[in-house]
């Protein structure tokens, strides 16, 4: 049996393992009642294409005061009234797409910027076991809330040391866990897809070392590394 490629169907396989469904954001297929109600709980959301990549089509909408709405798109925002919002989630591409609805994650910063972790899990051709072959940690560029775009690459350490993450955070204790999570992950993820070789997976971390598995890429670019030794 084939599986979709779609963040969706990746969502559910990682969310099948007790362990990992710990470490996963709420999320949903976006539609207008569980928008709403993750909105009025979280106070922001992003919005994903399911079949997206690079950060295409990927927003975020904030709840402000006053009934008042900030959709961040790109390097772009919006503010607007709830009917503008509604008009705005009413476009075509969310109807003939699948989109899912997914809280936002209060990630730590490197100054003011927030950053995630890219981990890359790798296995040998014919054997089962898996190891961590690259941690990195990706800044978001100014202006930006994701790390698709042009992000400032600095190596793990270096970026929790310059991080808001509060003091009693242990920074071993961090890494370690990242570790155990992509193996566990890598895993989970190969039982469905048993040919892949390598998962390259995104994890965010909040201010107080809670960690969140954002995205599993299946097939990751080595161009990060690249940057990083630089």
């Amino acid at each position: 049996m084939s599986y979709s490629y779609g963040k969706w169907t990746k969502y559910h396989i990682m969310k099948e393992n007790d362990t990992l469904a710990r470490y996963l954001p709420e999320t949903h297929i976006l539609t207008e009642t569980d928008f709403w109600r993750m909105l009025n709980q979280f106070g922001a959301v992003v919005i994903k294409p399911s079949e997206g990549s690079q950060g295409y089509g990927v927003v975020q909408v904030t709840k402000l005061r006053e009934e008042r709405f900030e959709i961040h798109s790109g390097n772009k925002k919006i503010i607007c009234k709830r009917n503008g919002l509604t008009e705005f989630l009413d476009k075509e591409k969310y109807r003939r797409k699948i989109y899912i609805v997914q809280e936002k994650i209060p990630l730590a910063t490197v100054g003011d910027r927030p950053f995630d972790i890219r981990v890359m899990v790798q296995r040998q051709e014919e054997k089962n076991e898996w190891s961590v072959t690259g941690k990195l940690v990706k800044v978001v560029a100014r202006g930006y809330f994701i790390t698709n775009v042009s992000p400032e690459i600095i190596e793990l350490n270096a970026a929790l040391e310059k991080s808001s993450l509060l003091e009693d955070v242990d920074f071993r204790v961090i890494s370690d866990d990242l570790d155990i999570i992509a193996i566990l992950t890598a895993s989970q993820l190969n039982e469905y897809y048993p040919n892949s070789q390598i998962f390259g997976l995104d994890i965010g971390i909040t201010d107080k070392g809670k960690l969140y598995i954002i995205e599993a890429n299946l097939k990751p670019s080595w161009g990060l590394f690249k940057k990083l030794k630089e």
